[in-house]
């Protein structure tokens, strides 16, 4: 079930109605838990036991971390936490690629592999990380950490929640709020409209000029297509998550911020996929250059590059990602390496020694050179784009694309960025006039009605 179907919007507006009727917060909690068991067993039975005995045995781990005072005691809990769901995490992700080797059937495995497999596990480790980092209690009631693991609008592509941010606010009485259900509505419309209109429409231009033997300069122009297009379908999925938990009285983590108006990768990975480069940078960045301060700069790039081989092996199994976060770890070190020199350059010419629109351009073609290989199927895939993107032909009436789909498209997500970017809110229509918005929405509606070409599944659900 999408949440572009017409199943899905009616079910949530059922329990929407529902929800509010209901006079006392556990309820209401109980029929957000039925609800988000309900929607991931469409998924099949199997991901359902994996996410419901994965979260009691983590729930089970933070019980007794919370009832240990000894350090070493709390070192090995944390421990098991960890391994268990690393363990968790190879076995579905590799286990395809070890059982036929081994003369084992992977059918089965691959039929029990749990839908937003590698989101919620990093949210369900933070079940116990947080109370091993004394941020909050452990959770003793079982029935919210499975809310908190399952919750239907994240659980397939994120935001990735911290325990200790959203455990809370399901303990909270949550009372009707129009201005919030004003944002929510604000976020779904804009969220299908990124997902629905932009991402689904620039894949058709992006797919067509990626094929295999383009030219050097159909890559390029299918590299920058590709681009708003994952951008277009997973920050619209990422504001209509928002959006429907919204609905429910639970605020869910930005994960989008205007990512292609930064100036350099590390402000970059501050915009874009906001939860999981928190995430990183929480348990695995800081703890490594912590480990090693007294070594200075090769410290935080030891930091970088063990955050970058986690996060490419996190999103998949194939070489590709690992070439990706190679490339990001190599930009990021450069951007480490050049600081002194950076500060000379700034102390002697000023702040602006260059024009911010350079510092733009560059970091959304070094992060464009990560989607060529994030991309492609194989790494000598990605290697021949590149090779015909620098030796290809480069004649501009040689490319055969819908040229006022690909403009539209793309003139729509940097416009919608940039408004973002400008206010630095997403709720930055909630600053002009009535009229203004209810022409906006107009035309929104309008332009839903008239490009709408859902896909099939999100680009992220397949992490």
């Amino acid at each position: 079930m999408q949440f572009l179907s017409l199943e899905f919007l009616a079910s949530v507006a059922a329990l929407f109605a529902l929800y509010w009727l209901v006079p006392r917060r556990s309820w209401q909690n109980s029929l957000l838990t039925l609800a988000s068991l309900g929607f991931l067993s469409l998924f099949g039975v199997a991901p359902l036991v994996v996410l419901v005995v994965s979260t009691t045995l983590e729930w089970a781990i933070a019980l007794r971390l919370g009832a240990t005072d000894s350090r070493n005691g709390r070192r090995a809990l944390v421990a098991l936490s960890v391994l268990l769901n690393l363990a968790q995490l190879a076995w579905f992700k590799y286990g395809p690629y070890v059982l036929p080797p081994l003369g084992l059937s992977a059918v089965v495995l691959k039929a029990a592999v749990p839908v937003g497999l590698s989101f919620w596990t990093l949210q369900k480790m933070t079940l116990t990380l947080d109370v091993y980092y004394r941020r909050q209690p452990p959770e003793r009631n079982l029935l919210r950490c499975l809310l908190f693991v399952s919750f239907f609008p994240a659980v397939l592509s994120g935001p990735i929640e911290r325990a200790h941010k959203l455990l809370p606010q399901f303990a909270e009485e949550r009372r009707w709020d129009t201005r919030r259900f004003s944002e929510a509505v604000w976020l779904i419309v804009v969220g299908a409209f990124h997902k629905a209109v932009i991402a689904d429409n620039i894949a058709v231009c992006a797919d067509s000029l990626l094929k295999p033997g383009s030219s050097g300069l159909a890559i390029l122009v299918g590299i920058w297509a590709y681009a708003i297009q994952i951008y277009g379908d997973f920050a619209g999925y990422s504001y209509m998550a928002r959006g429907f938990a919204r609905l429910f009285g639970i605020d869910l983590t930005q994960n989008f911020l205007a990512p292609y108006f930064t100036t350099n990768l590390s402000d970059f990975w501050k915009h874009w996929h906001i939860s999981l480069s928190g995430w990183l940078t929480e348990f695995i960045f800081s703890p490594v250059s912590m480990a090693l301060r007294r070594h200075g700069t090769a410290a935080v790039l030891a930091a970088t590059w063990a955050t970058f081989a986690a996060s490419g092996l996190w999103h998949g199994t194939g070489w590709t990602y690992v070439w990706w976060g190679a490339i990001h770890a190599s930009g990021w070190s450069v951007w480490v390496l050049t600081k002194p020199w950076r500060k000379i350059v700034k102390t002697r010419y000023g702040k602006q020694c260059w024009p911010q629109w350079v510092a733009i351009f560059l970091t959304f073609h070094w992060v464009c050179l990560g989607y060529v290989f994030f991309r492609a199927p194989t790494s000598q895939a990605a290697l021949d784009q590149i090779r015909h993107l620098l030796r290809g032909s480069w004649n501009p009436l040689a490319l055969t694309v819908d040229w006022p789909i690909l403009v539209a498209c793309a003139s729509a997500a940097l416009w919608l960025q940039w408004s973002v970017s400008r206010s630095r809110n997403v709720f930055w229509i909630f600053e002009k006039s009535v009229r203004f918005r209810m022409g906006f929405y107009l035309a929104l509606l309008m332009l839903l009605l008239r490009f709408y070409a859902p896909s099939e599944r999100f680009i992220y659900f397949q992490f």
